[in-house]
């Protein structure tokens, strides 16, 4: 990684509902020029990153780098910042999930309502702005860091509660039997499951029951 930190260059911020300005229900592909990072302030239904979809949910953050080709299904609100980086700064944003759920939405988003502020000011307030700027940044990587090692433990916690009611579709277990499985409370393992699989843990015990009937009626008497 490039040791030469190279100061960002805030270019736009704000807030921006979509439905005020277009009826379109797709907004049209572009390809990005600069840092773009969107906090979703309500439940929307999906944006697009070099054509892969991520779902429009509150607190989370959608990240851009320059480059990427994105679009999104409309309306959607949001709070945006979009910035030029070089250098470290953009070596560490290249590196974090492009998608993420934010756990300190009230203190990363405060910031940001400071940093809005302040750009729009006319006052000469170029070292507070950078200040705030940079702090946004580090906690902007550090959430996404976070979120990335908590959904690897989601995934892996899935995968083994998977392979478990696979190898025991055939017995009467329960919720509480798979989550015992796990070492999870059943409500928190229904929670990861549920985000993981985007299917319930009852519903993918019913599909691999369904599955193993199917086998058992295609190779025996």
């Amino acid at each position: 990684m490039s040791s030469e930190l190279i100061l960002p260059e805030l270019l736009m911020c704000g807030y921006y509902d979509s439905s005020l300005f277009s009826s379109a229900k797709v907004s049209p592909k572009r390809t990005c020029t600069m840092v773009e990072v969107e906090h979703f302030l309500e439940d929307g239904k999906n944006i697009f990153l070099n054509n892969e979809a991520f779902p429009i949910r509150k607190n989370h953050v959608f990240l851009s780098l320059p480059g990427d080709v994105r679009n999104c299904e409309l309306p959607f609100k949001t709070k945006y910042i979009k910035f030029m980086a070089e250098g470290k700064i953009i070596e560490m944003l290249s590196s974090v999930p492009r998608y993420f759920n934010m756990n300190r939405s009230f203190e990363i988003l405060s910031l940001l309502d400071e940093i809005i502020t302040l750009h729009a000011s006319k006052e000469d307030n170029e070292i507070l702005l950078q200040g705030k700027l940079l702090t946004y940044i580090s906690l902007l990587i550090e959430e996404a860091m976070n979120s990335q090692k908590t959904q690897s433990y989601k995934r892996a916690i899935t995968a083994q509660a998977q392979s478990f009611i696979k190898n025991n579709c055939s017995r009467q277990i329960k919720l509480s039997d798979i989550a015992r499985e796990v070492n999870l409370s059943p409500n928190y393992f229904h929670t990861i499951f549920t985000e993981v699989c985007r299917i319930t843990p009852r519903e993918y015990l019913t599909e691999c029951r369904v599955s193993m009937v199917k086998n058992l009626l295609i190779t025996t008497n």
